[in-house]
């Protein structure tokens, strides 16, 4: 289950791609094994280790922040069908490393979908099951809401106070200030 709480060292880490000291490692319960795995498929990708360790270094960042399990190199499983998932380095969306390997500048069908830049662009948190999701960034995002007809997100901001409900399903914002959302509860 997501945190219902942020602290600034755990945001502060995400923007920065660095753990927060103390802070348990993110990887995956098999450690190195699974560590390798990541690491090659980045590889297989065309990343250098340069490349690899910084992708890592975000999605850890990313872990320590909201929790869930890194199931790709790129990619973390939040639970419920929900996930975040990164982009590469020198690339400005994110994709899928496994199976298809599509590019991801839309929603899937019942999910709402996070964009750190705005245009659809950058990082992205995919909401599937009902919950409050940390937004941990503070740039012009995106958005889009492509749950069922009449299912809104409420935007809430640092105290949770709901500040900003969206127009339900089909809405989006291809410019969203992300600066003042510290949570978005994707169907309420």
């Amino acid at each position: 289950m997501l945190r219902k709480t942020a602290t600034l060292a755990s945001v502060c880490a995400l923007l920065t791609g660095f753990t927060v000291a103390g802070t348990a490692s993110a990887a995956a319960p098999s450690g190195e094994s699974r560590a390798a795995t990541f690491a090659a498929q980045a590889h297989k990708e065309g990343l250098t280790d340069v490349d690899a360790a910084a992708l890592q270094r975000r999605v850890d960042g990313y872990l320590t922040t909201m929790g869930g399990k890194q199931v790709a190199a790129n990619k973390i499983d939040l639970g419920g069908g929900s996930s975040v998932v990164l982009t590469l380095p020198g690339e400005k969306r994110a994709r899928e490393l496994t199976g298809t390997k599509r590019i991801l500048d839309s929603c899937d069908s019942k999910t709402f979908c996070a964009f750190q830049n705005s245009q659809w662009w950058g990082d992205q948190i995919h909401m599937y099951r009902c919950d409050d999701y940390i937004i941990p960034w503070t740039t012009i995002g995106s958005w889009i809401n492509n749950q069922t007809t009449g299912t809104v997100a409420q935007f809430k901001d640092n105290t949770a106070t709901v500040r900003w409900v969206d127009g339900g399903a089909f809405a989006q914002d291809d410019t969203a200030d992300w600066s003042w959302v510290l949570f978005v509860n994707n169907c309420r």
